[in-house]
């Protein structure tokens, strides 16, 4: 099994598979896992882990086990895969830089210095080095605790203060004279896939990021206490469940994508965007690899421009940081409609409780207001709903 139910029905479990052992037990120790042949839940696209990459046995063998605890307490497969990645830079720079390195007692402090020096040499941004070495902080963090690499010096860590910020780079969200043209009734029109076109409209208006909305539920939309509409949505990264509150633009178009899956999926499909190839019956979702392919061949199609008039490529993420940007420039605080739980741990005790409304209406408030460009009235509120997934 590869892809999720959608929120609001039951959530996907480990699998029980019977009587598959030994084919269980020769997947664990592949270095190529398949989500769907080890019984776990991924997403449509992002169900499989590669270690090959791991050149170093001793480091290999406990990267894999790291793994394995790790989804056995929750985490999203497609992490695993980013870790994975991680430590096969990692591996890549000790190939390169240490070769001579032959166990754990090679990783001191002065190795891992080292490692800072080469991620920026590299050329890689501050998001990509941040991510590395996150996941090699918790990955010593977790053998030191467990003993999977004696040896390992106790100083071989990576500090927070040396994890990269963003400030060196430039804000990611879209000129305006770019929206204007993207959003314009001409360009719209030009994109062949009905669903493809909903969905570019929910992103704008949302800011969802792109595998939450391919993922959503046919019937994500709830009401508030005056008949507001209400976006409810799993965000996969804070592993919660959210709501927010939709423009008038965004709900028009999730009623006339429900209308088309009516129309070309009569005996229903469970999912308010299902995949347009090769899903006759609508079980499956979009895959967000394709709309990111849909995404560049609309961009070519109408010529988009910058200001200066040279060609210019977006991403789906860059509509969350614009739909965060324009709510700013209304008045909204930056992150009143995404506000979610920490996403740099493991949930707090506070937060363990299932489930846990949490109320915050001034912030809901504003985010209505900036939609209907007016005070709304009354003590109506949004809440958005934590749901936490069990760990094991």
């Amino acid at each position: 099994m590869t892809s999720p139910m959608p929120a609001g029905q039951d959530r996907p479990r480990l699998q029980v598979v019977s009587g598959q052992a030994a084919v269980l037990d020769g997947q664990w120790a592949s270095d190529y896992w398949d989500a769907g042949r080890l019984g776990i839940p991924a997403r449509r696209g992002r169900g499989t882990a590669r270690f090959g990459g791991i050149g170093q046995p001793w480091l290999r063998d406990p990267v894999k086990r790291w793994s394995r605890l790790r989804l056995a307490t929750g985490c999203a497969f497609a992490t695993i895969d980013s870790g994975a990645l991680a430590l096969t830079r990692f591996s890549r720079f000790l190939a390169t830089r240490h070769p001579q390195a032959g166990n754990a007692r090679s990783i001191t402090r002065p190795v891992l210095e080292d490692y800072l020096s080469w991620l920026l040499t590299q050329g890689y941004s501050a998001s990509t080095r941040a991510l590395s070495l996150s996941m090699i902080r918790v990955f010593f963090e977790s053998c030191h605790r467990q003993g999977w690499l004696p040896g390992l010096a106790a100083s071989a860590t990576i500090y927070v203060e040396e994890l990269p910020f963003h400030h060196d780079q430039i804000a990611r969200f879209i000129p305006e004279s770019v929206m204007a043209q993207l959003e314009s009734d001409e360009a719209l029109p030009k994109i062949p896939h009905t669903t493809t076109r909903h969905l570019i409209v929910v992103l704008i208006e949302t800011g969802l990021r792109g595998g939450d909305a391919c993922n959503l539920p046919f019937n994500p939309v709830l009401t508030d206490s005056s008949g507001w509409p209400c976006l409810r949505f799993e965000a996969v990264k804070v592993r919660a469940e959210q709501l927010i509150p939709l423009s008038a633009k965004a709900a028009a178009a999730i009623r006339a994508q429900q209308d088309y899956v009516r129309q070309r999926w009569p005996a229903g499909s469970p999912w308010l965007f299902p995949g347009m190839t090769g899903n006759d019956d609508g079980s499956k979702p979009y895959s967000h690899s394709a709309f990111i392919q849909q995404l560049r061949r609309w961009q070519r199609v109408i010529d988009l421009r910058d200001e200066a008039g040279q060609p210019v490529t977006v991403t789906g993420h860059q509509f969350r940081h614009t739909h965060g940007t324009r709510l700013k420039r209304r008045g909204v605080a930056s992150d009143a409609s995404f506000r979610g739980r920490r996403e740099d741990g493991p949930p707090r005790a506070a937060d363990s409780i299932l489930p846990r409304p949490q109320p915050i209406m001034n912030e809901k408030v504003q985010v209505r207001q900036a939609y209907e460009g007016e005070v709304a009235a009354g003590d109506t509120m949004c809440h958005r709903v934590l749901l936490h997934r069990k760990t094991a």
